[in-house]
């Protein structure tokens, strides 16, 4: 019986990619100042930065209604939902009142909300081995249980360029960004296993917090097989420097098969902004 993975659209992936692992999308929608964007997959990048720096309000994000959850939920006879974290977003929360909706109509389907506790690349990684277990004839319910194991060990780093954003939806004070600006310092950020963001380290210069990057990553799967992982990079508008990065992980990481890249889409980019890097391995 199939079985079909639905991601929200802060999962970042390419048209080529969702084709090939037949994601299903809930979009979310971003604002900044007065331009509205769905992000569907067709979302204009560029369009979307230049609003964000037209404004002197903080860009923003919505998540999908319930509704639009509902219904591809209700396109197959088993679903497995993978949202960003629900201590970022609303998106998992929707998916959950979707999945009641839909199993008061038809209570034999099987749904299971997957909060990621990630965003992004984390939530892209999560839903590639999804389709790896799918295709290799995994059960619903083996899927659920892998999947929660997988995403308690999953580790999402990111570093930030520009962090206007950050100051004006008050993440960090006016200073704190003014003082980054000027000095090029350069936050290197992560969650703490519940989905919430928190400082891991900042260094002086975007080369330099590439170069602490991979020091991380390496410090992380020291310990793992050889070839036996798979590391995920998006990236806001900077392709050659996520090209250099994975170079270096792929020199630095034994344990690493493959790295994946991928475009920032809509959601990943209010919060990533021009320049940012996410990882997530």
């Amino acid at each position: 019986m199939s079985i079909q993975i639905i991601v929200d659209s802060c999962c970042d992936t390419t048209p080529a990619l969702r084709h090939a692992m037949e994601f299903q999308i809930a979009p979310l929608t971003v604002s900044a100042g007065q331009s509205s964007f769905v992000d569907d997959g067709d979302l204009p990048i560029a369009a979307l930065l230049a609003a964000m720096k037209s404004t002197k309000e903080p860009a923003a994000s919505a998540c999908p209604s319930p509704e639009s959850y509902a219904a591809l939920m209700r396109q197959q006879q088993q679903s497995i939902v993978v949202t960003l974290s629900s201590k970022l977003s609303g998106s998992y929360n929707a998916a959950m009142v979707a999945k009641e909706m839909v199993l008061e109509e038809s209570p034999d389907k099987n749904i299971y909300v997957l909060d990621s506790r990630s965003a992004s690349a984390g939530q892209l990684r999560i839903a590639l081995l999804l389709r790896q277990w799918i295709d290799g004839g995994m059960d619903f319910d083996a899927l659920v249980q892998k999947a929660e194991e997988f995403t308690s060990g999953m580790k999402t780093y990111f570093v930030l360029e520009d962090l206007s954003n950050l100051v004006k939806n008050g993440r960090i004070s006016r200073v704190a960004g003014l003082m980054g600006t000027m000095l090029s310092i350069r936050p290197i950020m992560g969650e703490n296993g519940k989905g919430e963001i928190i400082q891991l380290d900042k260094v002086r210069g975007t080369q330099n917090a590439m170069n602490r990057l991979v020091e991380i990553v390496s410090e992380h799967l020291k310990k793992m097989k050889p070839a036996s992982q798979t590391l995920i990079i998006s990236y806001c508008n900077c392709a050659q420097r996520a090209m250099d990065l994975k170079e270096a992980f792929l020199k630095a990481c034994p344990a690493l098969q493959d790295v994946v890249m991928v475009p920032a889409g809509g959601v990943s980019t209010v919060y990533a902004n021009d320049g940012g890097i996410v990882l997530a391995v």
